[in-house]
């Protein structure tokens, strides 16, 4: 009898330490599968090459992989990068730009895990408010970035979980913004002219070829103007150079006035602007290449030498169905020929078939 109860005795802490055993290796598997997800998702974030792709990657599929509702990203100025893609419409949601007022100072120095409070809203604007907060400062070095912040509920963060793992994170993420937008602006550098700021010519073509490749695919078109200043030669020859560099950026910056944003506005050579202008129509273009020529006059006022007046010389093609950039600008190019054979200081169109 006593044998039988003390078999019972061990069979039964058997079965026990077996259900023990098992919920450990339940629990080794989740945490495996939790490490190999956080190792992934290290991975991806590390491995995101373009600004667009690093802000998605942390607006998105970080919060997914985590487990959590929303993430939220703020930037400090200078952040012109990413001010570019909120133009453009290609940045995430929850991307924001600039500290607002009346924030208390105490978030912005370290990781601070806790409840959800009134001014977590400034990160949350756009989603149901989180339960719990997780606030994380964005540092390079001694240079704030900005801070991320994710968003979850049912007590996720609470002030006395470990923060290793959130400032590793931390410390994954800064490195790689400020990579990404360092190349954004290796990328600029390449891209721009470095004396007005404009495209360069390698940037205008490359804005040229994709307006081409859009026209085709929505059987849409264009116009391509090409503007030369009149008489610079004798500008800079009687001025010198360095005035001469003030007129080109007083020029330039009179065309970046004068454009809509979805234009495009190159420098292509020493007194030489192209641009490209979604507008086909007669009338619109017309009066957009006055606008420019009297942007011009203009601009030359403001250099502030009362015998000089700043002129230029427009040619200006419609894109033709079918036809490269090459050839279209090849048009702009000798209606500008004519123009500057016929006066200077007007416009001419060149020929629509």
């Amino acid at each position: 009898m006593k044998a039988d109860q003390e078999c019972q005795h061990l069979s039964n802490e058997n079965a026990r330490l077996r259900q023990q055993l098992d919920i450990l290796l339940s629990q080794l598997r989740s945490n495996e599968a939790t490490l190999r997800a956080l190792q992934h998702l290290e991975l991806e974030i590390l491995g995101c090459t373009h600004l667009g792709e690093l802000l998605r990657c942390l607006m998105m599929t970080t919060p997914r992989t985590l487990g959590l509702h929303a993430a939220s990203l703020l930037l400090i100025p200078p952040a012109v990068e990413v001010a570019a893609l909120l133009d453009n419409g290609d940045c995430p949601k929850g991307v924001t730009i600039g500290l607002p007022d009346g924030l208390p100072s105490t978030v912005f120095d370290r990781i601070t895990l806790g409840d959800y409070q009134p001014y977590h809203r400034v990160w949350f604007p756009l989603s149901r408010p989180p339960q719990t907060v997780a606030l994380m400062p964005l540092r390079r070095g001694r240079v704030q970035l900005g801070w991320y912040a994710l968003g979850g509920d049912d007590q996720r963060f609470t002030p006395d979980q470990s923060t290793d793992f959130l400032a590793r994170m931390a410390v994954i993420m800064s490195t790689c913004l400020d990579n990404v937008i360092n190349h954004v602006r290796l990328e600029q550098m390449a891209l721009s002219d470095p004396l007005t700021g404009l495209d360069n010519r390698r940037a205008f073509d490359r804005r040229l070829a994709e307006k081409v490749a859009q026209a085709e695919r929505y059987t849409r078109s264009f116009t391509g103007l090409l503007l030369d200043i009149d008489h610079f030669k004798p500008i800079n020859d009687t001025y010198g150079h360095p005035f001469g560099d003030r007129a080109l950026v007083a020029v330039a910056q009179a065309l970046k006035r004068a454009m809509r944003t979805s234009d495009v506005v190159a420098r292509i050579g020493g007194e030489e602007f192209a641009l490209l202008l979604d507008e086909t129509r007669h009338n619109a273009v017309a009066n957009t290449a006055n606008r420019l020529r009297q942007a011009i006059i203009a601009a030359g006022a403001t250099l502030s030498v009362r015998e000089l007046t700043l002129t230029a010389s427009l040619g200006v093609a419609y894109r033709r169905p079918g036809e490269t950039g090459d050839v279209l600008m090849a048009r702009a190019d000798a209606a500008l020929y004519q123009a500057k054979q016929t006066g200077r200081n007007r416009i001419v169109f060149a020929a629509k078939h």
